[in-house]
């Protein structure tokens, strides 16, 4: 099923069957090879410099003042392999450290660091781990294979120990000797390890074992699982040693009706869990029997971040491995202690990377056929996870809407709480939403990419099944968009619900304290009249009069009116003013229609230098007259 250009064919795969050299590498985890690497570097660099040495004999005269060059200077300061390097820096770093990105190094390094900073002793002794060891070989007759023995739950020192030994036997005397360990009776040529809950003990497990072609595979699970990024791919290297890599990484999200809600042990670098988990906000609804009663629902549901990473990785078709991390920490089904205990769909035990659904002494031995398997299977039940989480959003969705429409037609003002309510759910909903969306469209995404490039690496009728599980995907999706169209399109109603409610509770709430002032008013009118006269009366020496009832009753009488007209003048006293100024405006304006002009006293400026004027104007002597035909006789 993979095409001609991908994985070795069978003539390529028997050779390396029969080729010791090839076995060899397989034995040898790659720490060691780098540890070697080192020591051939470290060797080279000694024969050098005693060449040189000799070379320089004749000339000592002219070097006899300087100092001889340390070690570290030769080699820039760095340190030797193996010794204080960190062993999962130098996995993830490599032979050529240009291959893989800093940024990664850093994260897996940093994790593991901060994971064995803080020991836990329980966390040494947990069941993580499930080991399948097993060969073919010329046993076609049984499809079990040639096995190695089935150890059941093991923990990350267990699998360590296991997988230290020897995956190939490559000196024929091996073959005959009858000492051999029984688990290395068989070659380990197809291995399946399957571990939940990856933490710093797993990866220190993998990598002290792990040989040179399973390095790239193991990086990038590393990497993608501790980081939650979707990815799918297939890589082939025709170049040195030929391997192939097949990985699928899908994020995603269950949800568990567990209370209280379990949190994820493991820590990232800042101190917080490695997957996150929130509540998951319940329906407020009206209880029928306390009436307008806002109550909450009985149900608990969380949500859990949750990952599956998946790779296989191999020479040939007989020679591979397969890794698988697991997230199983929010109680899930997907443990190693359940899968020990369950049996296969047919007999035998259940294979734990297709979730049981596949039969472990039925082993499929074509890895592209396997890794296509677990995909198709490991889909389906995400999509799964993905439905029951939508169908709980749908229905409480409904719910709410029925509620809040009860409630606004409700006349009880309690009852109005309850659109407040819901307003904060579905504030709270939408949020969850467009988390949701974003998950689902990185692992949409790297599905589209995988059909653009590694599906080419398989048959097309191979992947027809693993489609239709993704197009299962889509299919939420879509339903997640709509939800969201739902709840945005009552947002806007219930916004403008919610502001006139508050604007109405805000007025209810001014009128309820200005009757609460009214009536602290009244009560105060009528007691501090009387409080003030039973504090004069109890002072000796202040009354001009014997203190008496009748004086006590004078007194408080001439108090209580004195406080009521002090009263009456403040509340009243703006209204009399105005009404005062309004009666002096008036008069004004009655003067100065009805006085004659030759009273000044009362008369504005302009009009009085009107009327002086027009006074002088009326008791000047009139001009002399001018005989115009005398003047000119005359002149």
């Amino acid at each position: 099923m993979i095409r001609s250009n991908g994985i070795l064919h069978s003539h390529d795969e028997n050779h390396l069957w029969h080729n010791p050299s090839t076995n060899k590498t397989q034995n040898v985890p790659f720490i060691e090879y780098l540890a070697g690497i080192g020591e051939e570097v470290v060797e080279d660099e000694a024969d050098e410099h005693h060449n040189y040495e000799d070379g320089c004999v004749e000339n000592d005269d002219q070097v006899e003042g300087q100092d001889e060059p340390s070690h570290d200077e030769e080699d820039g300061g760095q340190p030797e392999y193996g010794n204080e390097e960190d062993d999962i820096r130098r996995f993830m770093i490599g032979a050529d450290d240009i291959l893989i990105s800093r940024d990664q190094v850093d994260l897996v390094a940093n994790f593991c660091e901060k994971s064995k900073a803080d020991p836990h002793v329980e966390e040494k002794r947990k069941h993580v781990a499930l080991l399948d060891e097993r060969c073919m070989h010329d046993a076609v007759s049984d499809r079990r294979g040639l096995h190695r023995p089935y150890l059941g739950p093991l923990t990350s020192q267990q699998l360590c120990e296991r997988m230290s030994r020897k995956r190939f036997k490559t000196d024929p005397e091996e073959l005959l000797d009858i000492n051999v360990l029984e688990d290395e009776q068989h070659d380990a040529a197809r291995r399946i390890v399957f571990i939940t809950d990856l933490d710093a003990l797993g990866i220190e497990a993998l990598v002290k074992t792990a040989a040179l072609t399973q390095v790239p595979t193991l990086r990038s699970l590393f990497y993608k699982y501790l980081t939650s990024t979707a990815s799918m791919g297939v890589t082939v290297k025709n170049g040195g040693f030929r391997s192939f890599h097949l990985e699928f990484h899908i994020p995603y999200y269950v949800m568990r009706d567990n209370k209280p809600s379990r949190r994820d042990t493991r820590k990232t670098t800042n101190g917080d869990p490695l997957r996150r988990c929130w509540e998951l906000p319940s329906v407020p609804f009206m209880s029928p029997s306390a009436g307008t009663k806002s109550t909450l629902a009985d149900a608990n549901y969380n949500i859990y971040e949750a990952m599956i990473s998946i790779g296989v990785t191999g020479s040939g078709y007989h020679i591979w491995a397969a890794y698988a991390f697991v997230d199983g920490y929010f109680g899930s089904r997907d443990s190693v202690d359940s899968y020990h205990q369950m049996k296969g769909r047919i007999r035998g035990r259940a294979e734990p990377l297709a979730a049981g659904l596949i039969n472990a002494d039925e082993p499929l031995w074509d890895p592209r056929e396997y890794f296509l398997k677990v995909l198709e299977i490991r889909t389906k039940l995400v999509s799964m996870e993905w439905s029951q989480i939508l169908n709980k959003m749908g229905r409480d969705l409904e719910q709410a809407r029925t509620i809040q429409y009860d409630a606004m037609l409700s006349e009880d003002p309690k009852a109005k709480k309850i659109v407040t309510k819901f307003m904060k759910w579905s504030l709270k909903m939408s949020i969850i939403l467009r988390i949701l969306e974003k998950r689902l469209l990185g692992t949409l995404a790297a599905w589209e990419s995988f059909k653009r490039s590694g599906i080419y690496y398989f048959d097309d009728e191979s992947v027809l099944l693993v489609g239709t599980a993704f197009e299962k995907l889509k299919a939420h999706l879509q339903r997640i968009r709509d939800l969201e169209n739902e709840l945005s399109k009552d947002n806007p109603d219930g916004l403008n619900i919610h502001l006139g409610l508050e604007s109405v509770e805000g007025t209810n709430s001014q009128e309820k304290t200005a009757r609460q002032l009214q009536n602290l008013t009244v009560i105060t009118t009528i007691f501090f009249p009387l409080a003030l006269s039973a504090n004069l009366f109890s002072t000796t020496g202040v009354l001009p009069f014997a203190p008496n009832l009748r004086t006590f009753m004078f007194v408080f009488l001439v108090l209580g009116i004195l406080i009521l007209a002090t009263l009456v003048i403040l509340t009243k006293g703006e209204t009399w003013l105005y009404q005062f100024m309004e009666y002096l405006r008036k008069i004004f304006t009655f003067c100065m229609a009805h006085l004659g002009p030759k009273d000044a006293g009362i008369m504005r400026p302009k009009s009085s230098k009107q009327a002086g004027f027009s006074i002088r104007f009326a008791t000047a002597a009139p001009p002399e007259e001018v005989d115009v035909e005398a003047a000119i006789h005359n002149g």
